[in-house]
């Protein structure tokens, strides 16, 4: 069995700063026109692939861009802001739209609608944008049962105001998300009557920890035209995030059902 070890240096250049939201990785700094924003992802990979026959190595070793991406933020009067993100790196199979969506603010903070193509409202690890990894890649629990990573539809977000707990005032105590979507991914139609449901809720009492649970489920038209009975497909997480000082604690859990398919990765 061909025996793979990666070995990255990650480097992250950040165009412009920003802050991090729910859907994108970045917002608009100002009011005032159109805020181009961006950034790059570097790696070395080598892999260790054994020996021929005539012991010569297999090994390989390559740079290459994981991550090249590009977009635009911004502001529009009144309550309106948009996110347009692609992706360029040819090692994705890039150029290609990434995120594209609009949000309105002016119902306040408990509910902020978005519309367009955004990261799907599931789990703490897919929530957390690429440059605030703390590993390089996502794992594989998350490749695997979090698909689609992002999707076409409309979301509902919103946050706690300042609310007194334990006689301690705070804010965002409380946050969510819950959307409806295609269910067929980046940059698809949907292809038949069916759309998915997905929602997250996190209670952080504290600065310390966070608690999150996330759902999503949803059906599809089955492969075969002679099967009347749907595709179904349930997703449920669960997920804690303590941090104190430089010390760091996450953990997560994800269940995932298939009904009528083949699941995508085999699990």
């Amino acid at each position: 069995m061909m025996k793979k070890i990666f070995i990255a240096v990650l480097l992250v250049i950040m165009v412009a700063p920003g802050i991090i939201n729910a859907q994108g990785c970045m917002e608009a700094s100002s009011d005032e026109g159109v805020n181009v924003v961006g950034y790059i992802q570097t790696q070395w990979k080598y892999e260790f692939n054994g020996k021929d026959d005539d012991g010569n190595s297999l090994n390989t070793n390559s740079f290459y861009f994981n991550r090249a991406r590009l977009g635009v933020v911004g502001n529009v009067p009144y309550d309106i802001s948009y996110y347009v993100m692609a992706e360029f790196s040819s090692f994705k199979d890039g150029p290609y739209l990434l995120d594209a969506f609009i949000t309105y603010k002016g119902l306040g903070q408990w509910a902020n609608i978005t519309m367009g193509q955004f990261k799907s409202p599931f789990g703490l690890e897919l929530s957390t944008p690429c440059q605030s990894l703390h590993t390089i890649n996502r794992s594989r629990v998350v490749n695997t049962l979090a698909q689609p990573f992002r999707d076409i539809g409309v979301m509902v977000t919103g946050s706690s105001d300042s609310l007194n707990l334990f006689g301690i005032e705070r804010k965002d105590i409380i946050k969510y998300s819950f959307a409806v979507l295609n269910g067929t991914g980046l940059n698809e139609m949907d292809k038949d009557k069916y759309k998915d449901i997905a929602a997250r809720f996190v209670f952080s009492p504290s600065d310390l920890f966070s608690i999150g649970t996330s759902y999503r489920t949803g059906k599809a038209a089955n492969v075969d035209p002679n099967v009347a009975t749907p595709d179904k497909h349930t997703r449920f997480g669960l997920d804690l995030s303590m941090e104190y000082k430089n010390f760091l604690l996450q953990a997560e859990y994800i269940q995932g059902t298939d009904e009528g398919r083949i699941p995508i990765d085999g699990g």
